[in-house]
Parts: C-alpha cells; structure tokens; sequence
C-alpha cells in the first residue's frame, strides 16, 4: 500500500507540472512580447520618417513659391521683400531641421528592421521548438494518465483487502505525516525519524502480525515495504 501510494502521489504531482508546463512557454511570451515591441516602434519610426520627408517635401514646395515671388519683380516695397526673404531663409532652416530629422529616423529604421529580423528569426526557431517540445509534454501526459488509473485501481484493491482499522490507522498517518505512514527499519532504528527502537518492539515487529508504530514519530513500522 506505502509503495503503491508514493507512486501515486508521484504521478500526480508530475500530472500537475505537466498540466502547467503545457499550457506555455514564459520565455516564449517574453519573446513574442519583445517582437511585437520592436515591430510596433519599428512602424512608429517609419511613420515618423514618412511624415518628415513629406513636410520637407512640402515645404520645399512652399520655398519655391516664395522665391519665384520674391524674383517676379512683382514686389517693389522693401520692408515686403525683406519679410518674404526672412520668410524663405526661416523655412530653410526648417527644412534643414527636417531633413536631419528624416535621416536620424532613417538610420533608427535600419537599425530596429535588422534587430526585428533577428528577434523574428529566432522567435520561429523558438516557435518550432516549443511546438515539438508540447507534443512531447502532451504525450507524456497521456502516459502518466494511464499510470495514475492504473495505481488507483490497484489502490483500491489493496484498501479492500485491509481491515478497516488498519485502513482507517493507515490514512489517518498520512494526513498527519504529510503522506509518508509507513517507515522501514533501518538495523535497530526507524527509517523516518531515525530513533532508535526498543528491542522488546522490534521483536512484536519482527514476529507479530500486529501493525506497530515508530514510538517517536508514529508511523507504522515494517521490516520490509
């Protein structure tokens, strides 16, 4: 019954590690999160760069104007024509400002395309890893299912053959004992608590057909498990 109940519980808590190790990957959710980042600031700064060049474009566009004006001839008053050259020489530097802006953005592209094809890269590899390594786990499940029925049913056929007494004293040790009732004798000595025994209880242990205890600890001593 002990050794039937360790594999038991040992089956059960591989079941329950198995059960949540299935369910995902946190390194893998750290790396899908990362790709999603590094994509999401690599179309932010994309979109910045566009942005620039097409109001550097525009701009352009406008200082062109101002200049044709400013040489049609079509304007005689001095304080006009030095507003309108002030104007040109202001969006100028504008444009100047934005194109240095634009190539900043450029250079921040080539540089998150190159980490986000890399992060990517790996992230498939990590993908196909993990696809492997869940079937694995998926199968291996299935496998401690069949041994965890097949422990119960042969649990309960040991339970059956056990008086109820010995049952009840049984399952009362393993609530108390964190599910550890029976200890071995180890020469004179219990094998859980390591005490000692008495040589008048070894020998009702040794010859008796009686379930004795561990006087310190309490469990229930065998010779052999």
């Amino acid at each position: 019954m002990h050794e039937i109940d360790s594999l038991y519980d040992k089956v059960r808590r591989r079941i329950l590690l198995l059960n949540k190790a299935v369910e995902g990957s946190t390194e893998l959710e750290s790396l899908r999160e990362e790709v999603d980042s590094i994509e999401q600031e690599l179309q932010g700064t994309r979109t910045e760069q566009q942005d620039l060049e097409l109001e550097s474009r525009s701009l352009t566009e406008r200082i062109r104007e101002s200049e044709s004006n400013l040489m049609s001839g079509e304007l005689h008053n001095p304080r006009e024509l030095e507003a309108l050259q002030a104007n040109i020489d202001s969006m100028k530097e504008h444009r100047t400002d934005l194109e240095n802006r634009s190539v900043e953005r450029l250079v921040m592209v080539d540089s998150l395309q190159a980490t986000f094809e890399k992060k990517q890269a790996a992230l498939v590899q990590a993908e196909e890893e993990w696809t492997t390594r869940k079937s694995s786990i998926e199968s291996e499940i299935d496998q401690r299912k069949k041994e965890y029925l097949y422990l119960k049913r042969a649990r309960e056929q040991v339970a059956e053959a056990l008086s109820e007494e010995n049952l009840e004293m049984y399952e009362h040790l393993r609530r108390r004992k964190n599910g550890v009732a029976v200890a071995l004798l180890e020469d004179e000595n219990c094998g859980a608590c390591h005490t000692q025994v008495a040589v008048g209880i070894l020998n009702n242990i040794r010859y008796s057909d009686e379930l004795l205890s561990c006087p310190s600890c309490g469990r229930i001593l065998l010779t052999e498990i």
